[in-house]
């Protein structure tokens, strides 16, 4: 009977804690934020931040095997899924800006995660223990993480930093034996420092030694083969001045809208050095300095002529919507070129070899459906020449006789103002020092300096100032940024900002 007994009190905890493992479970998680646990599948909804749980949290950590945290929220709570041992699948919204302290931790099932651009904080201990991870990437918005973070994933294999970040916490990848694979370190990582963050000194070196190979390769190089170096030479670009300590100015634009574009690996032509670095560091500004909200960038990198008709078309279906109130910032980084026999400027696709209409952007269509849109702005920014030269000013990518010409000036409708890199048959050049285009480093500076509260017109007048000057003695060559106006605009434009 003692032995029937025990028999049935085994399967009566086990049907006990499998109707709970199936029940349906549901509270608070803060102001404004709910959670739900419905068979494996906890669910994070709401708006705003999660308030955080110690190691007692209302639901039992083993029977999480899926995480679903909604657009809206903005903060995961410390201790979220500390424990999850069979955690294998999780996702995260763009809305969301840190990850708590032990919120991964000894989530030992879990392979992988994407963590969104827009994710600043991560915290302590916040993926410790997670020994299945391979790779991680850290998104380019990341500025701090906490002591511990990574530690004792022994199984992580390749690791790539964002080189903006200003914190990486102590012991941050301890007990990481595999590690040996690194990217886009930060400078303040380096042969003198690596032991801070429990990482391998040679890793370490390694990184180092191939940046500077690149960078020498790079200016030694030309032809066909610098091309596959630039590629590699930009993407090992240590921060400068504007990818650092990035203004938070807790602005909120709801109703500016930026499509920005940063063409810089060109299957068959040569590549446009830092455009990619450009592009995404004029998105940290849109986000921590000019306030729009993540959702509110859409940023294309490296872009086919598909991707960028699309940018355009969602961008008119989202003003169909917002309606008259909203503003829009474009922003280009990549290729321009003339038509041979028309000279009409176009915007250069990645998948394109040649200037050709069929293929390419006609910056007459950029400005037709900028003008045609219900706006109440939009300023336009093109870190590019339209006179068939590389950003390199060694080869022309679109005239088979090398001679840069001046294209066809272009009309403009609505309320539209462009500023643009270049004169005439100029080229847009590079900031080889700054890992950024001379126009878009000094449109960065001003932004900085700023905190983003500065008018056009007191913008366009400090870019040409220092365009023209810094060109004239890094590079030895003209370059003279250009501004113009729609007549629907131009009593307007001189007090417009890029912050609301």
């Amino acid at each position: 009977m003692k032995r029937l007994a025990s028999y049935l009190l085994l399967i009566s905890i086990f049907s006990l804690c499998s109707l709970s493992a199936s029940a349906v479970s549901s509270g608070s998680a803060g102001k404004g934020i709910k959670w739900i646990l419905d068979k494996g599948v906890l669910t994070i909804s709401g708006t705003g931040p999660m308030k955080d749980f110690g190691k007692d949290r209302p639901w039992i950590p083993s029977f999480v095997k899926k995480l679903v945290v909604e657009e809206g929220v903005t903060h995961i709570s410390n201790n979220l899924c500390r424990d999850s041992k069979g955690l294998i699948q999780v996702s995260l919204p763009s809305t969301l800006r840190s990850i708590g302290d032990n919120a991964f931790n000894n989530c030992t099932d879990l392979s992988s995660i994407n963590i969104p651009f827009g994710v600043e904080e991560i915290g302590e201990r916040a993926f410790y223990h997670c020994y299945s991870f391979i790779e991680i990437e850290l998104p380019m918005s990341l500025r701090k993480t906490g002591k511990e973070t990574f530690a004792k994933c022994t199984n992580l294999v390749t690791a790539r930093l964002p080189q903006s970040m200003d914190e990486l916490g102590a012991d941050a990848f301890a007990d990481c034996r595999q590690l040996s694979n690194l990217s886009g370190l930060p400078s303040f990582i380096n042969t003198g420092t690596f032991h801070l963050y429990g990482l391998n000194g040679t890793s370490v070196k390694n990184y180092w030694d191939r940046k500077e190979e690149m960078a020498a390769r790079l200016g030694n190089s030309s032809g066909s083969s610098k091309q596959a170096q630039t590629s590699a030479a930009t993407y090992l670009v240590e921060p400068s001045d504007i990818d650092t300590d990035i203004p938070f100015t807790g602005l909120e634009s709801t109703n500016t809208f930026a499509l920005i574009i940063a063409n810089e690996n060109y299957g068959k032509l040569a590549n446009v050095p830092f455009a990619r670095n450009d592009g995404n560091t004029f998105a940290l500004y849109c986000r921590r300095t000019l306030g729009l909200p993540e959702k509110n960038i859409m940023i294309y990198n490296d872009a086919s002529y598909g991707s960028m008709r699309e940018a355009f078309s969602d961008l008119k279906m989202i003003n169909e919507v917002a309606g008259e109130d909203m503003k829009v910032i474009f922003y280009y980084a990549g290729h321009g070129a003339p038509d041979d026999a028309t000279l009409d400027p176009y915007l250069i696709p990645v998948d394109a070899a040649r200037v050709n209409k069929e293929v390419c952007i006609p910056l007459a269509y950029v400005y037709q459906q900028l003008g045609s849109m219900n706006l109440k702005s939009a300023m336009v920014f093109l870190d590019a020449c339209f006179s068939g030269a590389t950003r390199e000013d060694k080869m022309m990518i679109a005239n088979a006789r090398g001679i840069a010409r001046v294209p066809k000036k272009q009309g403009l409708q609505g309320k539209v103002a462009v500023f643009s890199a270049t004169s005439e048959a100029q080229t847009a050049l590079p900031y080889h020092e700054k890992g950024h285009g001379m126009f878009t480093y000094y449109l960065l500076k001003r932004l900085k300096e700023t905190k983003g509260n500065v008018t056009l017109s007191e913008l366009k007048d400090y870019v040409t100032k220092e365009v023209s000057l810094n060109s004239t003695i890094v590079n030895r060559k003209d370059q003279t940024p250009t501004f113009t106006v729609s007549s629907g605009a131009s009593s307007l434009w001189d007090s417009w900002k890029l912050t609301e």
